[in-house]
């Protein structure tokens, strides 16, 4: 029987693929972002320190403002309804994302899933109007996926063989690797296309649950 489901969540359950870009680009700091991508995304700076530069242009930005962007972005069309079915059937759902942990746990608040794993974004000031200190921790880098997933499965008593993990780019192929089922939406290269048991061309969840059926009877009787 299937026990855990593992999701990334941007790109996957919402449809902003990067969420620190959906948000430069409504705060207006895309452009001073890109100073520092290609150290991020080459590993040439800590994950972290890539974090702290990106949340340090948002200095002084409202915690609402962020909340409120992020909730303007849409879940993919069929997210709701298979996390639901997936909840129904006795499944725990997880969130696991190197995107904001505020996020996360807004979407799990929504869903009525978790535990989250995310990034933490420190705010300043009354508790009334917080706002961005520009203080961050990422509790996971772009390749830690897996050890989280791993670290899950442990505190729930799962094996691989009752998990599956669903996701994106490539920073979720090490989420496959722990799962009996991975599952690729609209994947953002072919090697996570080619990493997945289950690949999703188009970011539309509708398809899942009749592909995970006839994919894996045993884990979704």
């Amino acid at each position: 029987m299937l026990r855990l489901a593992a999701f990334d969540l941007d790109g996957t359950l919402k449809q902003a693929r990067d969420p620190y870009v959906y948000i430069h680009r409504h705060l207006g700091t895309l452009e001073a972002s890109e100073a520092h991508f290609q150290a991020g995304i080459s590993g040439a700076i800590p994950y972290e320190e890539w974090l702290r530069l990106d949340v340090s242009l948002w200095i002084g930005t409202p915690r609402a403002t962020l909340e409120a962007l992020l909730r303007e972005n849409p879940y993919l069309p069929g997210a709701e309804e298979t996390v639901a079915a997936l909840k129904a059937a006795g499944v725990r759902v997880v969130i696991i994302s190197t995107g904001p942990l505020l996020h996360a746990e807004m979407v799990a608040a929504e869903l009525g899933i978790g535990p989250v794993v995310g990034s933490e974004i420190f705010f300043d000031g009354d508790m009334g109007n917080p706002v961005v200190s520009g203080r961050v921790r990422a509790h996971l880098a772009l390749h830690e996926k897996g050890i989280v997933l791993e670290r899950l499965q442990a505190q729930f008593g799962v094996s691989p063989a009752e998990c599956l993990a669903v996701g994106d780019t490539f920073t979720d192929i090490p989420m496959f690797e722990r799962a009996a089922v991975g599952i690729a939406v609209c994947p953002s290269s072919p090697e996570v296309a080619a990493a997945a048991d289950i690949v999703l061309p188009e970011p539309d969840l509708r398809p899942l649950l009749e592909r995970l059926h006839e994919h894996a009877p045993q884990l979704w009787p």
